[in-house]
């Protein structure tokens, strides 16, 4: 009878249970809010190209002066597609602040407010370089870009690489670029204060371009260019030595080489050293590329790539 009391009370507390809120669903509601935009050059107020991967960093604010941040020093990333343009449909609405600290423009932080439903929020930056005026043409074997480049701000002195890259699909980028072993298609150490018209190749017919041209397929293309605050070191020549083996007196040298260093013969030997440029950090640090909209070349035509 004890026993059958027991469950009965059992029973009855489990029901108890069920009635507080142990039991009850999260009532928290869910995301409220969509945005979309763009990350927009402020000067010539065209999208910044991007390339595979990139994002924005943002943080929701809260407080009564909007003043500090849920999980202060964490954010959550929002990726922006190859043509500088962002989605998020699974947000919510509140404070925001977005922090660009690792692209390939300058660094700010823009504050933002997302209202519930469909927003858009577009963010003006300026790139740490512009390749201008892009031209894609078709010359017998060899596939022809033509352009200007310029710096985004005032202390890039140097665009250290450009190069003209090719791939199979349409997240080409510097990094995924099929044409990295043809000369004709990378120049280095270009004054951005130039404004000359510079004109890069692809040869189909490189051994080093055998891998991209072997199937007949579409080709994608992109221009890429990193900008920054270069150190410069003049050109120098340098006075070395070496062992000048023509001219060793190997008959006075003794079988167990005991007397090398007593009859070793040096020669004076002069190394050029070109001018180079390193990035001193100051502006683009990281070495990000800018890059010029995707074009697809098929069947002897090229058009721009639009539909992200």
């Amino acid at each position: 009878m004890k026993k059958i009391i027991s469950i009965i009370s059992c029973i009855i507390a489990l029901f108890s249970l069920a009635s507080c809120d142990w039991f009850k669903l999260d009532n928290l509601d869910g995301w409220d809010a969509q945005v979309e935009g763009q990350i927009i050059d402020s000067k010539t107020k065209q999208p910044v190209q991007m390339e595979q991967g990139s994002s924005i960093t943002v943080y929701e604010k809260y407080g009564a002066q909007y003043d500090r941040t849920w999980d202060e020093g964490s954010g959550v990333s929002w990726l922006v597609k190859n043509n500088g343009t962002y989605v998020n449909n699974l947000t919510f609405a509140g404070r925001y602040e977005m922090d660009t600290r690792t692209n390939n423009f300058q660094s700010n932080v823009q504050s933002f407010e997302l209202k519930k439903g469909a927003n858009t929020v577009n963010f003006e930056v300026t790139p740490f370089c512009r390749i201008l005026d892009p031209k894609f043409t078709v010359e017998g074997t060899k596939i022809k870009a033509t352009f200007k480049v310029e710096a985004g701000l005032a202390g890039v002195n140097n665009i250290g690489y450009v190069y003209f890259c090719i791939y199979p699909d349409r997240f080409v980028k510097q990094s995924a670029n099929k044409a990295l072993g043809d000369p004709g298609a990378v120049i280095k150490d270009v004054d951005p204060a130039a404004g000359e018209e510079i004109t890069l190749y692809i040869d189909t017919q490189l051994p080093a371009n055998s891998d991209e041209f072997q199937y007949d397929r579409p080709h994608y293309l992109r221009l890429a260019a990193v900008g920054g605050s270069y150190a410069g070191m003049p050109a120098y020549d340098e006075v070395s030595y070496e062992i000048d083996w023509d001219n060793f007196p190997w008959d006075q040298l003794a079988d167990d080489w005991s007397n090398f260093n007593d009859i070793v013969v040096y020669k004076e030997v002069k190394i050029h050293h070109p001018a180079a440029y390193t990035l001193d950090g100051n502006i683009n640090g990281s070495g990000a590329y800018n890059y010029s909209p995707v074009f697809k070349l098929e069947n002897g035509q090229i058009s721009e790539v639009t539909d992200w």
